[in-house]
């Protein structure tokens, strides 16, 4: 029977994803007790409360672009349109275009992004963060960010890391994978 459910489980966050969750079946055979840990931090994982849907979700573009240029960062991204998230603002998280960004989610994205490279200059985009949105939205930033990035971790350290990948955003190509914005 906890089998059927892990099954189960699993197959949901394939369909919720669009991608494999293979990663979770191996995590479930070498710890169960593991397994239902993470399984526990999922829902954390897709906590959005304060910020508008856009910088939510370039934000968490920001946070996965920097641990991942594959099958997380789709992930991301059809969760992103599965919540109604516009894929032209995905895009061009995705490009790293910031004049197509709105100053909402150009604030977020950029926040995000030199935070999750560790860039110091994160501190100077900290306080207008503060003032747009609180000290909720520093702490939905923060989780997002920090929720973001395991998955590309656990996957890795499972053995599922892949190459990078283009990604598919509403049926079309973007201009970037992974690396390719940033060494524009």
């Amino acid at each position: 029977m906890l089998k059927n459910l892990i099954a189960r489980l699993i197959r949901k966050q394939e369909a919720m994803t669009g991608e494999s969750a293979d990663f979770m079946r191996d995590l479930y055979a070498g710890s169960p007790a593991g397994f239902w840990r993470f399984a526990l931090f999922v829902p954390m994982s897709r906590h959005r409360g304060t910020l508008p849907l856009d910088a939510a979700c370039a934000v968490r573009i920001a946070a996965v672009h920097a641990e991942d240029c594959g099958p997380c960062l789709q992930t991301v991204i059809n969760l992103s349109l599965a919540a109604g998230a516009r894929p032209e603002i995905l895009r061009a998280a995705v490009e790293e275009n910031l004049a197509a960004m709105g100053e909402e989610t150009k604030l977020a994205f950029e926040f995000a992004r030199l935070l999750s490279a560790r860039d110091a200059r994160s501190e100077d985009l900290r306080s207008a963060v503060e003032r747009r949105w609180g000290k909720a939205g520093l702490a939905e930033i923060a989780l997002a960010i920090a929720s973001t990035r395991v998955f590309p971790t656990v996957k890795r350290a499972m053995g599922y890391a892949q190459a990078c990948q283009r990604v598919v955003i509403a049926g079309e190509a973007t201009n970037a994978a992974s690396g390719e914005a940033r060494a524009a």
